[in-house]
């Protein structure tokens, strides 16, 4: 056996620790989204109302764990890791996680200030605030990407503000509209409060 060889398998655990460590947190999350679902009684004390906005506040962010049915918790299982993975050189981790918790207060707040409505559950307004992210902090480095990301989200923002007034037929419920808008806000929100200046969002990088 030659030393390369040796050397290789030594640290080949390592590297592929290494290679999916940014799948940890997504990965967690979907295993919690999971275990909500299975066990109902859990939503009791995680889904979002107007009399327990202020004395349970947690539920702010607890609400976008529930889903509403097995179809709507497993496409956004797989949204979640499918997009974990796509921008895995840009989100993962520590990162990933206050993106999301910005978000989700978004997806939150803005159906309640605009429309008084907390009728709404499930993590697709927090992954749009992902992709909002991602797209606003690619502008200054990798901006045609960055471009691209950001009219996808404003094209599936038009798609679902004209499914908002009908019941989505795989959903079996109207499309949370203001909570992807909140989503979206919470995460351009994100890229200053997390990493940037204002002013060095949109300033190319030299």
């Amino acid at each position: 056996m030659s030393l390369s060889t040796s050397t290789s398998k030594n640290t080949s655990p390592r590297s592929l620790k290494r290679q999916i460590h940014f799948l940890l947190v997504p990965l967690v999350l979907a295993l919690v989204m999971v275990i909500i679902h299975l066990y109902p009684s859990l939503q009791n004390w995680l889904v979002l109302s107007e009399d327990t906005l202020l004395s349970q506040p947690w539920r702010i962010f607890t609400t976008h764990l529930v889903h509403l049915n097995t179809q709507h918790l497993w496409v956004n299982v797989a949204a979640l890791i499918l997009i974990s993975i796509l921008f895995r050189n840009y989100i993962q981790g520590r990162l990933l996680m206050n993106v999301m918790m910005i978000s989700a207060l978004g997806a939150s707040l803005i159906p309640i200030l605009l429309a008084q409505d907390y009728n709404f559950v499930g993590l697709s307004g927090v992954l749009h605030g992902i992709f909002v992210y991602v797209g606003v902090s690619l502008l200054r480095t990798q901006r045609p990407i960055g471009i691209t990301i950001l009219m996808i989200v404003v094209v599936k923002l038009g798609v679902d503000l004209t499914l908002a007034v009908d019941e989505s037929f795989w959903l079996g419920a109207q499309v949370a509209y203001l909570c992807h808008v909140g989503g979206a806000v919470g995460g351009a929100l994100a890229v200053p409060g997390l990493r940037r200046k204002p002013i060095e969002i949109v300033k190319p990088k030299e």
